[in-house]
């Protein structure tokens, strides 16, 4: 076999019904992938405003954004690479999540000692994670499929994310002793 010639994946006594059922079910989990990235979109949007120091407050917003591109992505390149439609609702329960996880966050800080918006910090850093992790299963699923697509744009997804989520974590460490000890805003 020579070297330059590509092997296409070969799918073995699969019928279209079988294949629409295995799209539908992708398209199912693709929808609770932005679901988690809606809801990590709209809480680290609403943690920037909180944050005073000025370096932080810049990261954020530009993790903000990327994460509003990463939703767009999601929402328009990972469903037609499957030629599905993604549900409207996913993303206002998504919205509606990252309202949570802030009130989860503030009980948590309330109960652990920290004051300001330290714990909306600890939100976003374990809500990326979260989106990180189902845009992971997305790329499994392309792999799976034989959908190279999926697998490319999941993959591009989860590294800008780890990205972030390195950075999110120094934000979380540098802030988390004043906000413990001195009860500082940031």
């Amino acid at each position: 076999m020579d070297n330059t010639t590509q092997m296409q994946p070969i799918l073995i006594e699969l019928d279209n019904e079988t294949r629409s059922k295995q799209l539908d079910r992708a398209a199912t989990w693709f929808n609770n992938v932005l679901l988690t990235q809606a809801s990590y979109r709209k809480l680290v949007q609403d943690t920037v405003e909180k944050i005073d120091e000025p370096h932080i407050k810049q990261y954020l917003a530009e993790i903000a954004m990327r994460a509003e591109t990463h939703e767009e992505v999601i929402r328009g390149e990972l469903f037609s690479a499957i030629d599905r439609t993604p549900s409207d609702i996913r993303t206002a329960l998504g919205t509606m999540a990252g309202k949570a996880r802030e009130a989860l966050g503030d009980m948590i800080a309330l109960t652990g000692g920290a004051r300001g918006p330290w714990q909306d910090l600890h939100q976003v850093y374990l809500s990326n994670y979260n989106s990180m992790g189902a845009i992971a299963v997305a790329e499994q699923l392309g792999l799976a499929l034989g959908i190279p697509q999926v697998a490319h744009i999941a993959f591009q997804l989860v590294a800008d994310k780890s990205t972030d989520q390195l950075l999110l974590q120094e934000c979380v460490l540098e802030m988390c002793s004043m906000s413990i000890l001195y009860h500082e805003r940031f």
